[in-house]
């Protein structure tokens, strides 16, 4: 990271996620703040004192997402390539299910392919103003 942020980043897996789907912000904060605290030694209300701001998104309810991440199939060879293909070079796309760097349905697949995208957006652009 070029800069160094006090942030942290929590993630609910499965089970986890089930539990706190659906739930208001300030229930999913405290229970992030319990774990938290559990995993430092320190009580909630010291974290709560020390908290600036929470962000969160519940994917299971999201109507795009629901919850799902890409996988590839048997014989799906060549798809994150292909989802990833840009569509004449105006229409460029991301998104962890066309990561080629081996963690599609991860965040660190989506944001390497966010950053593919922008780089051939970046290419693109520069090879049209050459030809200008």
């Amino acid at each position: 990271m070029p800069e160094k942020l006090h942030i942290i980043t929590g993630w609910a897996p499965f089970r986890s996620a089930e539990r706190l789907s659906g739930k208001s912000r300030d229930f999913v904060v405290e229970r992030s703040l319990e774990t938290l605290g559990r995993l430092l030694g320190l009580s909630v209300q010291d974290l709560a004192r020390r908290l600036e701001a929470a962000y969160l998104h519940d994917w299971r309810t999201d109507p795009f997402s629901r919850g799902a991440y890409s996988y590839g199939k048997v014989r799906a060879d060549g798809a994150q390539e292909e989802l990833g293909r840009p569509v004449e070079d105006t229409l460029f796309f991301a998104g962890e299910a066309s990561d080629v760097s081996g963690n599609n349905g991860t965040v660190h697949g989506a944001i390497a392919s966010g950053r593919r995208a922008t780089a051939e957006i970046v290419q693109r652009v520069g090879s049209s103003k050459s030809v200008e």
